[in-house]
């Protein structure tokens, strides 16, 4: 939500630092300051081998603008956009809940059609950073372990596998500038015609 200035922001930096020191090309997309056309969103998510994802955790769960991704990219799932992208989850938060995020979001990613390798999730925290110099690293996210993620992202994906998708109802659609303000009709039915009367 805060773009390339929050702790999720500068998190991911230092996985790019990585992953550019390991000969990788790095494209970075903020979701909080994105201008594009969502076709334009499209084609960078088509054209990557790895997707790394990050959010800062809010009310038990990712931002809003990730969410907003989610939403718009539905039409996408099950296509070469992000079937069989290797995958890998940052989030950043206060104190608790980022592990249950991360789960629930590499899920959601899982069911668009990417794959997370081991050890695909890395969740750092205030009070992870703020007790570190009293505590043993070990079992604690500390910015060190997102060179793992990416090393095992980028090893994840120098394997491509024939993967098979189960059929979706396809979503239509949508394009125009990004984010998109307002309803979001996807053509999908709908199922709650008139409301009920009690009998």
């Amino acid at each position: 939500m805060r773009g390339h200035g929050g702790n999720t922001g500068r998190a991911l930096a230092v996985a790019a630092d990585h992953a550019t020191g390991s000969g990788l090309d790095v494209d970075s997309v903020s979701l909080a300051d994105f201008a594009g056309d969502v076709s334009a969103l499209v084609k960078r998510v088509r054209a990557a081998d790895v997707i790394v994802v990050g959010s800062g955790v809010y009310w038990s769960s990712w931002g809003s603008p990730l969410q907003r991704f989610l939403e718009v990219m539905t039409p996408y799932e099950a296509t070469d956009v992000f079937v069989g992208k290797s995958v890998g989850v940052v989030l950043t938060m206060d104190s608790v809940g980022g592990a249950d995020v991360a789960a629930r979001l590499l899920f959601a990613l899982s069911l668009f059609g990417c794959v997370s390798p081991p050890f695909a999730a890395v969740v750092l925290s205030r009070i992870a950073e703020m007790s570190a110099a009293h505590i043993d690293g070990d079992d604690v996210w500390q910015p060190a372990d997102l060179r793992v993620l990416v090393d095992n992202l980028a090893l994840q994906a120098s394997t491509k596998p024939a993967w098979k998708c189960w059929p979706v109802l396809a979503a239509d659609v949508v394009d125009g500038p990004w984010p998109l303000p307002g309803p979001l009709d996807l053509g999908l039915p709908d199922f709650l015609l008139t409301a009920r009367k009690a009998p």
